[in-house]
């Protein structure tokens, strides 16, 4: 305040105003302030405008604002990474979408990072859920998001099971379960890794189901069951066993009957038998 007095348009003075005013209960004032400093020409050259601003925004609950300091900090800082990472992240912790990829998109184009590639990839996917942009650009949007993450998995960048869950999250918006099952059942470099992730395992039966392949299901469903105990993985045994009745493959009850079988053998197993029991 003394500073202030002397020098009213000291900018680091009001920066720092601002954000003892938002911590100390004066939040109509700390906003007043900190609006006023946020539209001074060239306060976002200021390295404390650029580190208090922010932080009093966010605990004045303005993430449009903290966002305005970050992006309007990008014409004078245009490749500071850090800047960019913060503005990627209060804009996917406030559902700002447009911003989230932006942000991606700079991160990509200045470090040249796979890890900010699939950035850009999950904030095309949650613009295409919550943006509201026209079914045409929509699916321009998945194209893209399904070409880049497509693009890393057949030069061999794709290499852990997290970046592969976002690449079949984007072939399953599209209800592209052919595709996501081809990714699941490659002999790739990533076959071990997916063989040892239940959820993989258990989503491939799954595509399996889907895609009307249903002796193919039980199959996997039992070698995946053979290995390990997995309740999804009982039930999905049981929709495919219906399936194949259904197809009239075989006999209906020699088909349940080798379930049943298979399944006792399992619920002789210890610490087992409680899923083989449910399943039964």
């Amino acid at each position: 305040m003394n500073l202030l007095r002397k020098n009213p348009n000291h900018l680091s003075g009001q920066a720092l105003m601002s954000l003892a005013l938002a911590r100390t209960g004066g939040t109509h004032s700390a906003m007043t302030l900190g609006q006023k400093v946020l539209n001074t020409a060239g306060a976002l050259k200021n390295p404390h405008v650029l580190q208090c601003l922010p932080m009093t925004f966010r605990l004045l609950g303005h993430a449009q604002e903290e966002a305005a300091v970050y992006t309007g900090a990008q014409e004078f800082f245009p490749n500071d990474k850090a800047i960019c990472a913060k503005l990627f992240m209060v804009a996917a912790s406030n559902g700002m979408y447009k911003e989230q990829h932006q942000a991606a998109v700079s991160l990509l184009r200045l470090t040249k990072d796979d890890k900010y590639m699939w950035w850009v990839v999950v904030s095309l996917v949650l613009l295409t859920k919550f943006s509201k942009e026209d079914e045409k650009t929509r699916q321009l949007q998945l194209a893209l998001a399904e070409r880049m993450a497509e693009k890393s998995l057949e030069q061999g960048r794709l290499t852990t099971t997290e970046e592969l869950r976002i690449y079949l999250k984007v072939l399953d918006i599209q209800s592209k379960h052919a595709d996501m099952l081809a990714v699941l059942s490659s002999d790739g470099p990533l076959a071990e890794k997916i063989s040892n992730d239940p959820d993989l395992v258990t989503q491939r039966i799954s595509l399996l189901l889907k895609t009307d392949t249903n002796d193919k299901a039980v199959e996997a469903a039992v070698r995946a069951l053979n290995a390990k105990d997995n309740w999804a993985d009982y039930k999905l045994c049981a929709e495919a066993t219906i399936g194949q009745i259904a197809e009239g493959e075989s006999e209906g009850e020699l088909l349940i009957t080798s379930f049943c079988e298979t399944v006792q053998k399992w619920a002789q197993i210890r610490g087992r038998a409680r899923g083989a029991e449910l399943a039964l």
